[in-house]
């Protein structure tokens, strides 16, 4: 099994690749987009892309791809999220923060309280600010990173968790060219565009789970690039779409809205 993932090494994405694929050989691209694409291209047989973080949100650009591309979510995994402090002095010397914007957004209080005067840089992921850091060998530049890059990179962990909320976690989806078998213990994930606005519409959607007792575990509006106002739902539901009444629901679904099943895979939670 070849995984493609968002690279370099040492981002969350690298974590969750080896969670998942422990020792299957990794490719890392520089963009989530280009994830789909080597599985879409079949340079890769699954692809690690993160969907949500319990802190930041919604991964908006996973969801838009997922519409975009033939390509099935197979498995979720939940990724704890650690964030270390590393550099090459003490952190009272500290004057510059290499960070990820997500990193930022994740331990905004604890740089505003310990580093108010610290010029802040944006990456463009976890490892890349690890390789700054790293190559300048600066004691004035550090970041905040996973302990995977600081390992790689060899930087010194000068203080540990420092990620605003303990209970800080992402979701990645493993995403291939098939969804998951039924489990009995499932979850999927649809996209549902209504193509035009009416009263009641979101009454009518849902109430096709409601009536069958069918448990939604998550609701999103995305816009559908098209007119303002326009919008893409997506939605998640505990079940297997080969469930009679999961595919009975979306049956009917289908017969007055598009419909995009997602895929249907083990739930992890």
């Amino acid at each position: 099994m070849r995984i493609a993932t968002l690279g370099p090494e040492g981002t969350f994405s690298h974590e969750a690749s080896l969670k998942y694929g422990k020792s299957s050989p990794i490719s890392f691209a520089n963009t989530i987009r280009d994830v789909f694409g080597l599985v879409a291209d079949g340079k890769a047989d699954i692809g690690i892309v993160p969907v949500e973080n319990s802190i930041a949100g919604t991964i908006g650009q996973t969801l838009d791809l997922l519409l975009d591309y033939k390509l099935m979510i197979k498995a979720e995994e939940i990724m704890p999220i650690s964030h270390n402090l590393v550099g090459f002095g003490r952190a009272s010397e500290i004057k510059v923060l290499y960070l990820h914007p997500q990193t930022y957004e994740q331990c905004e209080i604890f740089i505003k309280k310990n580093f108010p005067k610290a010029e802040i840089l944006q990456t463009s992921s976890n490892g890349r600010s690890a390789e700054i850091v790293a190559n300048a060998k600066d004691k004035s530049k550090a970041s905040i990173i996973p302990k995977i890059a600081a390992s790689i990179y060899k930087l010194k962990i000068l203080k540990r968790d420092v990620q605003d909320s303990r209970f800080n976690v992402t979701r990645f989806f493993a995403i291939g060219r098939n969804d998951g078998k039924k489990t009995g213990y499932d979850r999927t994930s649809i996209a549902i565009y209504p193509q035009a606005d009416r009263p009641g519409l979101l009454h009518e959607m849902l109430g096709e789970f409601a009536k069958r007792r069918i448990n939604l575990t998550k609701i999103e509006s995305r816009p559908s690039k098209g007119k303002l106002g326009d919008y893409v739902f997506f939605i998640d539901f505990q079940g297997h779409r080969a469930e009679k009444n999961s595919a009975d629901a979306l049956k009917n679904l289908e017969k007055n809205f598009f419909v995009k099943i997602l895929g249907s895979y083990p739930r992890k939670y």
